[in-house]
């Protein structure tokens, strides 16, 4: 692999890692998910678990994502290994991303909480 091929994999990599996060946050943390979450786990408990863990749905969201794409940071003469070892390193990044990603999400919801008292 060459310089410009592993910066390639590795954007490839955060790419991934961030929109899993933000997608993971939306699906497990919004209102507007809120039904489909409600409906999931009716139907199955541990997948409405799944739906409702931002930190659970980026692993699958992850996995999803290393399968299309198929980066590899590493290169060995094990395919299989090599996609595992970029899907947890992209794993870490969403975790990292989305601790920053959640931190804004509660300071908004704080902050419209604390003008809704201030106003109401």
């Amino acid at each position: 692999m060459t310089y410009p091929d592993h910066l390639f994999q590795l954007w490839t990599c955060a790419v991934l890692a961030l929109s899993a996060s933000c997608l993971s946050i939306t699906v497990t943390q919004t209102e507007l998910f809120a039904p489909m979450r409600a409906w999931i786990s009716q139907k199955n408990s541990l997948i409405g678990h799944l739906f409702q863990c931002f930190y659970c749905l980026s692993h699958w969201v992850v996995f999803v994502g290393i399968f299309v794409y198929q980066p590899t940071l590493v290169s060995s003469s094990f395919k299989f290994i090599d996609l595992v070892i970029s899907a947890f390193f992209t794993i870490g990044l969403s975790t990292f991303f989305s601790g920053i990603v959640f931190k804004v999400f509660i300071s908004a919801l704080s902050k419209a909480r604390l003008e809704n008292e201030v106003m109401g």
